[in-house]
Parts: C-alpha cells; sequence; structure tokens
C-alpha cells in the first residue's frame, strides 16, 4: 500500500496515479488519471505497462485495494492509496479540476 507521504514526494514521472472512484466529484489528485476499476481487474486497456509503478485510489481506499491486488497477481506494479481520495482530502492536500 502506499501512503499519502510515498505519493507527495514521487518525482514526475516516477509513478501514475490512477483515480477510479466511480461516483467522483469535481477534484482529482493533481496529476492522477481517470480509469474503470472493473475494466482494470478485466486487464482491458489498461493505461499503463508492467513496467510502470502504479498507485490506484478510490473513495476510501478498499476498491482499489481489490484492484491492486488483481494486479499485481498479474504481474503488474500496482499498489492502492492508503485511505483513497478521502485521506488526501482530509490531509488538506492540494486538488485539481477533474477534466470534462
Amino acid at each position: 500500500m502506499a501512503s499519502i507521504d510515498d505519493v507527495k514526494k514521487a518525482r514526475p514521472g516516477e509513478l501514475k496515479l490512477i483515480d477510479i472512484r466511480k461516483k467522483p466529484d469535481e477534484q482529482q489528485i493533481p496529476g492522477s488519471m481517470r480509469a474503470d476499476g472493473e475494466a482494470l481487474e478485466a486487464m482491458v486497456d489498461l493505461p499503463f505497462t508492467k513496467d510502470e509503478h502504479v498507485v490506484l485510489y478510490c473513495g476510501s481506499g478498499n476498491s482499489c485495494s481489490r484492484v491492486a491486488q488483481t494486479l499485481r497477481e498479474r504481474g503488474y506494479n500496482a499498489e492502492a492509496l492508503e485511505g483513497g481520495y478521502a485521506a488526501w482530502q482530509s490531509a488538506g492536500l492540494p486538488l485539481e479540476p477533474r477534466p470534462d
């Protein structure tokens, strides 16, 4: 599991941050991209390779933990963000508008 500090300290390009929230609000963690968690689990059109470090986040950390586990079992370098989007938001960390 990736901690908030791990994500904050990551250098640009060091990891791919992926938002898999089912009902996202208008904000996202800066630099993240959207993906459907179920599609990732089904291995459909993955937006990353096995060589990339991927950190997934959902609302609370539960769904992304399951998806990250499935991806790891298939050879991907995937982790879940501990506490998910809620933990990031509660820590008062920056957010950016989600693209349409």
